[in-house]
């Protein structure tokens, strides 16, 4: 037995129910296969470009700290 059956003060108005439909169709469209291959192609991309520069950062601060090293070390002789 369905809820509308059981308190029949719960159904929708019509323009209510064909703008709920509407919308529901409108908003939810089929994704080919290129599509969501882009979708993932998209986010390894940006994945791959944000550990680049992870990388480049990480050797910067690795340089810089080489560097700073020298001149400490070097000063002491």
């Amino acid at each position: 037995m369905s809820a509308n059956y059981a308190n029949p003060y719960n159904h929708l108005t019509d323009s209510l129910e064909r703008d709920l439909i509407w919308a529901e169709q409108a908003g939810n469209r089929a994704y080919s296969v290129l599509e969501g291959l882009a979708i993932v192609a998209n986010g390894i991309a940006r994945g791959a470009t944000a550990f680049g520069r992870y990388l480049v950062q990480v050797a910067e601060a690795l340089n810089e700290a080489r560097a700073r090293d020298a001149r400490f070390s070097g000063s002491q002789w």
